[in-house]
């Protein structure tokens, strides 16, 4: 744990609330975040799982270090065996010690950790922001759902996506809640950095011979579909004579079976699975295919990293995920749709270099929509008007 520092400035303090340094999506937005705005804002994270023991975790803590950024870790038991509790307990005191103008909470865990850390008491003036990065809230924790909901009434709401934001305002509804009003809630999309001016352009498929190569990064979970990974894979495979190269990267629940279906796998493909890699979005363009088979996401950073890089994806088309492409993107399928998703693959890897050109083409779209610069001034002025405006009658104790 790094100790929390003195503000020695006249800048609002913002406390950045996430499950982990790790991989994962809402974690490098509140990086991004952070070094995009720390000439105007005092960054404090504060990480419910603590700094991950893997070089993601690792890359994360640097680039955290490098802006003088206090970092505290909030428990190392597991969430449901007391974990929740400790860490709120010590966000309270964190919140108490330090003050912080704004409380920015990202995804589920952290904003129950901030839940369990209220009613303990907090401040009276703290301004609490959640960014929603997900159409499905809560899917395994229904009931601590609505009570995290019912305490946090009074936040401000940002959505990585429009359908993120209508999958809040849906489980609201559907738990007998008050939606949080238009008036608190917009959507910030992800904003990546354009790779263009980085040396990132790799040697696309087929040429000098080699093989077409297919990646999958992310969460080894349901959520990500990796339990369709073998399937898709092996249909996929049997759909295209070309010589192929996956690499699967993650960490979760089902990287054993994963693992046993990699060291056993008939098809012809060379298949390896790794742990995540840091700035992965500097190595994208290596790849001539990105396969996504998520049945549901709020936005996914991957993708639009990927497009940006030049490199095709396959995904599904999940609300959220759906609104990174432009109108017309020839390579989604539906979610859950093995068939489906390995026709389009196969499909994407005959035709690499053909569906490489069309995402260059595309690229005004990508750029436009998901601007570094547009994101960090829409968190700046939503930071800006919580500090000015007057405090919200935040917890329902």
């Amino acid at each position: 744990m790094t100790a929390v520092q003195n503000n020695k400035t006249n800048r609002p303090r913002v406390l950045q609330v996430v499950s982990h340094l790790n991989m994962g999506g809402a974690e490098q937005v509140a990086l991004t975040v952070a070094e995009a705005l720390h000439p105007e804002f005092d960054f404090t994270f504060f990480a419910v799982g603590g700094v991950a023991d893997n070089a993601v975790g690792e890359a994360m803590l640097r680039r955290l270090r490098a802006l003088a950024v206090p970092v505290v870790s909030g428990t190392r038991l597991e969430i449901k065996a007391g974990g929740l509790v400790q860490a709120g307990l010590r966000l309270n005191r964190l919140i108490r010690r330090t003050r912080p103008a704004v409380v920015h909470v990202h995804t589920e865990i952290p904003e129950a950790t901030l839940a369990c850390a209220a009613r303990l008491g907090l401040p009276t003036d703290l301004r609490v922001l959640r960014t929603v990065h997900n159409t499905q809230l809560w899917p395994a924790w229904q009931r601590i759902g609505r009570w995290v909901e019912g305490q946090l009434r009074g936040a401000e709401v940002a959505a990585v996506s429009q359908a993120a934001l209508e999958g809040l305002w849906r489980f609201q509804s559907e738990q007998g809640l008050p939606q949080t009003p238009p008036s608190r809630s917009r959507v910030i999309y992800n904003g990546v950095a354009d790779p263009s001016d980085r040396a990132v352009l790799g040697v696309r498929a087929g040429a000098q011979g080699r093989p077409v190569r297919v990646l999958f990064a992310g969460r080894l979970e349901p959520q990500k579909g990796a339990d369709l990974l073998p399937d898709i894979l092996t249909a996929a495979s049997e759909l295209t004579g070309r010589a192929v190269e996956v690499t699967l990267l993650g960490h979760g629940s089902l990287e054993r079976e994963l693992r046993s279906w990699v060291q056993a796998q008939q098809t012809p493909w060379r298949t390896v699975l790794a742990p995540p890699v840091p700035d992965l979005s500097t190595r994208l363009a290596e790849y001539d295919v990105l396969l996504m088979p998520s049945r549901f996401e709020g936005l996914a950073l991957v993708a639009i990293e990927a497009l940006l890089a030049g490199t095709p994806v396959v995904a599904t088309q999940v609300p959220g995920l759906a609104e990174v492409f432009p109108p017309g993107y020839p390579l989604l399928a539906p979610a859950e749709d093995v068939p489906a998703l390995a026709r389009t693959l196969a499909r994407a890897i005959d035709e690499a270099s053909s569906y490489a050109e069309g995402v260059r083409r595309d690229r005004a779209f990508i750029v436009g929509r998901f601007n570094l610069q547009a994101m960090a001034e829409g968190y700046r002025q939503v930071y800006l008007t919580l500090t000015k405006g007057p405090p919200p009658a935040l917890v329902s104790l």
